[in-house]
């Protein structure tokens, strides 16, 4: 590297645009501000700063329109105008460089290349190198010796450096030349439309041969290739007018101030700040490498003077390891007197139903943490006795007058239950109340949150533990490294409770947290240690089963081809029916291996086409049955318990659903006949009986309740069957003479309605035509029409308030709808569709979650021993003795239908059986 200074100077707007469309446009804070764009400039920014090390930066941007527009009205009128979403985010780009103390330069009827072209040419002749960082191949024509183009690569990875020698090997050119060059083959970014009849092999030909456009007219009778004379024959005036406009330009009216340039004078608390806001959280390590000096951003802080706020890299937790019995009872005496205690385990795997436990962290008060470590594998580790930990600490545990606060409070419970330590509560998840404050964030994880709420970047676990081949348990690590890490975690915790109860009570969302969400956490905990009981004799005769059906499927499949195909490759599959069998593929999408695709949505509009089209989603539909339940099931049984013990996840949906892994159960298909006897595979112990209670069109209860149709309320009422009631309305016919078709039909359309669907999206899920499907919308809403009310209601709420809200006040934000963002029909009609359901179905979800809460008690409270085991969407399942069921099939209709009063009352279905395909 040269040991002269080196300018960098960074296109503003290209960088910008390049990562708009570079960087997943999902991407935004918490509170639903949009961040691709900013965040893939600030990376790239950070990149090259770390890597370079430049002595001075300035980035310049695009402020209006330049002289070229004036010369040529064509000139980038093909561009788009700027998406709002990319808009909004060229002030935070400001604020970045307002922070890093990066001047960002902008001049009236210039552009930024221009103001980059002439300040590389000043700074060139005092002697500095230059690193010209661009999106944009327009700069390469400034390579000289002393100012080099940086262009980032896909994704802002593996940036490519070019000096003259890589211009010349990338064009056959010298870099002088390239506005030639672009003056006859024309740019399409700037609507400059070149010379028609010149393209880039041609061009360089001609400008290696005679150098310039004035070299190539002067010699224009001796140009060899007919077609490109012919094609340059009264266009000189043309060409030298697109070099006009392609040409950057080096004598802008602007001084360089290199003390202004100088880098090292950042503000590194407003950029914690901004970051803060922006939940750059993955971002903040390069930013305390700076501050550590090795990219040297930032100016030594100044002396305080007096209280001043803590960065997020000064924020640290002192800590004790509790290693002695005498420690732990003066531990235990605080903890009886503290108004609440933080706690978390550190267990040696993550299956609370199987890890064992290695540590326990606990907080009583800010800023100190304390470690008491029971299974550490490691020499001399000073674990505790868990028996004297179990005498000392349990009291305090289950005393329900000391407050527990935890984060994912569902794992620890079940861990310390597990190992003898009978906690009550828990009493506040901070986990839990971000979710519900924020749902839609990306990440609900202790180190997120920490560092959203309180600007802390915590250490990661991979820092403990490591990763990859070389990760490690937590049971191997020594004690004085998990004790800083772990009692960081429970004093994180006891920091954020009042800062998330605050905000619960301010958006009136405080009554959903403690009534619902909190009390439903250690019902979760019982269901996931008591677990199902697997038949696996039954799921490998089912594999086994499927395994020959399989075979006959691939022999089918086979000898329509011809040919002996790889049913499970889908380039072979891709290739049989668009090339060999000439199915329809216009519109379709091509893959990266230049193959259409085979996905299941292009297969489904291709059914009636050909018969191997349902055989190969048959097959797909099989394998994946055998592979995911038939053949997975049974690995999963806990050698201890002999069950399976699912994992329910209560922050994962943002509409307030539960789901569940390891195994997911809310994906077993029910709709065909192999797929209800996955079902059949979970069954009750001897001498016991599973209980399916599911609500009966709970959804619909809830839009009519919502919607006060009277129709639809009346029908509920009196018991009618609502899908045939709408079938009789919409054809206009007695319910008697409503046939299964118009009634397969209704009922599409009444769940349609709830989630918004259009009539391109029923047709779509229906044999109706977009015509019929439309007029059958129609129909619907003429019949119901609080119905229709009840959607333009929540699009103009929304549009107000940028949320919308269950019957409990469970919110979910629609920042894009409620702003002057322009979106596409085709974004606006999803995020309205969402919108429209999310009331209805975590209305329904928040009644569930009720139900159980209450149930759970109501089964304790009368000593039963029946509990429940499975949560699937609308359906309960519990198991019990076979002399139970009397008792509890009653109180379990008595409870569900009673859990939330609905204006259209709520039904429950409720059978009996020794395994769940029979009580169901």
């Amino acid at each position: 590297m040269s040991s002269r200074p080196l300018l960098m100077i960074v296109d503003g707007h290209s960088l910008l645009y390049r990562a708009f469309h570079g960087v997943p446009d999902a991407l935004a804070s918490r509170q639903g501000e949009p961040t691709n764009a900013i965040y893939g400039f600030t990376a790239m920014l950070l990149n090259v700063l770390r890597d370079w090390h430049p002595t001075y930066a300035l980035v310049a941007m695009d402020v209006g329109r330049s002289f070229r527009h004036e010369k040529a009205k064509e000139y980038k009128a093909n561009r788009e105008q700027m998406p709002d979403s990319l808009r909004s985010q060229l002030e935070r780009a400001r604020e970045l460089l307002q922070a890093l103390h990066i001047p960002a330069v902008g001049l009236e009827g210039w552009e930024a290349d221009d103001i980059i072209g002439t300040v590389s040419e000043k700074a060139n002749e005092r002697g500095i190198e230059v690193l010209i960082v661009t999106g944009d191949t327009d700069a390469l024509q400034l390579v000289d010796g002393g100012v080099r183009v940086l262009t980032p690569g896909r994704r802002f990875s593996d940036p490519v450096v070019y000096d003259r020698r890589r211009v010349v090997e990338r064009y056959g050119l010298e870099p002088e030349q390239l506005a030639d060059f672009k003056a006859l083959v024309g740019d399409k970014s700037d609507n400059v439309a070149g010379v028609k009849g010149i393209g880039e092999k041609t061009a360089a030909e001609l400008l290696r041969q005679y150098k310039t456009l004035e070299g190539i007219y002067e010699h224009l009778d001796e140009i060899q290739n007919a077609r490109a004379r012919r094609a340059l024959e009264g266009r000189e005036a043309e060409a030298l007018r697109n070099r006009e406009l392609v040409t950057i330009w080096r004598d802008v009216p602007l001084e360089l101030d290199l003390d202004q340039c100088r880098v090292g004078q950042g503000d590194m608390a407003a950029l914690e700040q901004l970051f803060r806001e922006l939940d750059f959280r993955s971002l903040m390590g390069r930013l305390t490498e700076q501050q550590e000096g090795q990219l040297s951003l930032f100016t030594a802080p100044a002396p305080a003077e007096g209280p001043r706020e803590t960065s997020a890299s000064e924020a640290t937790t002192e800590y004790e390891i509790v290693d002695s019995v005498v420690a732990l009872e003066k531990l235990a005496a605080a903890a009886a007197d503290a108004e609440m205690i933080a706690l978390d385990v550190e267990s040696d795997a993550l299956d609370a139903v199987s890890s064992a436990l290695v540590g326990i962290s606990l907080a009583l008060e800010e800023g100190r943490g304390y470690y008491i470590p029971v299974g550490h594998r490691s020499e001399g580790n000073g674990n505790l006795d868990l028996d004297e930990v179990r005498r000392v600490l349990g009291p305090v545990l289950m005393d329900p007058a000391v407050e527990k606060v935890a984060h994912n409070s569902k794992y620890d419970w079940e861990m310390l239950q597990r190992h003898g330590l009978h906690a009550s509560g828990p009493d506040f998840d901070t986990m839990v109340a971000e979710w519900i404050l924020n749902p839609d964030q990306r990440s609900f994880g202790l180190k997120a949150v920490a560092w959203g709420r309180l600007g802390v970047e915590m250490t990661p676990i991979t820092d403990i533990i490591g990763k990859g081949r070389r990760q490690r348990s937590m049971a191997d690590c020594e004690v004085r490294e998990v004790a800083p890490y772990a009692a960081a975690d429970a004093d994180a915790t006891l920091r954020l409770r009042p800062l998330l109860e605050r905000e619960l009570r301010e958006r009136e969302q405080w009554r959903l947290f403690r009534e619902v969400e909190m009390p439903l956490v250690p019902v979760l905990a019982e269901m996931e240690l008591k677990g199902v009981r697997i038949d696996v004799d039954y799921l490998r005769e089912f594999s086994a089963e499927l395994e020959r059906r399989l075979e006959e499927i691939t022999t089918q499949i086979r000898l329509l081809a011809g040919y002996p195909l790889n049913v499970n490759s889908t380039q072979q599959l891709s290739d049989l029916l668009f090339n060999q069998l000439r199915l329809p593929c216009g519109g379709l999408r091509r893959t990266a291996s230049g193959h259409y695709s085979t996905a299941a949505e292009v297969l489904e509009e291709l059914r009636g086409e050909h018969e191997v089209v349902d055989l190969i989603l048959e097959h797909r539909q099989l394998s994946k049955l055998k592979s995911t339940y038939a053949e997975a099931l049974p690995g999963l049984v806990n050698p201890h318990t002999g069950r399976v013990h699912t994992s329910y996840n209560q922050t994962a949906t943002v509409t307030g659903r539960l789901s569940s892994s390891d195994p997911n159960l809310q994906n077993i298909p029910i709709r065909t006949e192999l797929g209800r006897r996955i079902r059949r595979a979970f069954t009750a112990e001897p001498g016991s009986l599973l209980i399916g209670a599911d609500y009966s069109q709970v959804e619909l209860r809830i839009l009519a309740h919502v919607s006060q149709d009277p129709r639809l309320l009346r029908a509920f009422a009196e018991g009618l069957d609502i899908h045939a009631s709408t079938a009789a309305l919409t054809y206009g016919v007695p319910i008697e003479q409503v046939t299964p078709e118009m009634r397969r039909i209704s009922k599409t359309v009444n769940f349609a309605v709830i989630y918004g669907v259009s009539a391109f999206g029923l047709a779509r899920q229906s044999d109706l035509s977009e015509a019929e499907s439309r007029a059958f919308i129609e129909a619907y809403f003429r019949n119901y029409p609080k119905v229709r009310e009840y959607i333009e209601g929540v699009r103009a709420s929304v549009a107000e308030k940028g949320y919308v809200e269950t019957l409990l006040g469970r919110r979910r934000y629609f920042p894009q709808l409620s702003g002057r963002e322009r979106l596409s029909r085709v974004q606006r009609a999803e995020a309205e569709r969402a919108a429209i359901n999310m009331p209805i179905q975590g209305t329904a979800a928040d009644i569930i979650k009720i139900a159980m809460i209450r149930l759970s008690q109501e089964l304790k409270a009368r000593d039963l021993l029946t509990r429940m085991i499975l949560q699937v969407h609308d359906e309960l399942v519990l198991e019990g003795p076979e002399d139970e069921v009397e008792v509890v099939v009653p109180l379990v209709r008595e409870v569900m239908e009673n859990a939330f009063p609905l204006d259209a009352p709520l039904k429950v279905d409720v059978a009996v059986g020794p395994n769940w395909l029979e009580a169901k």
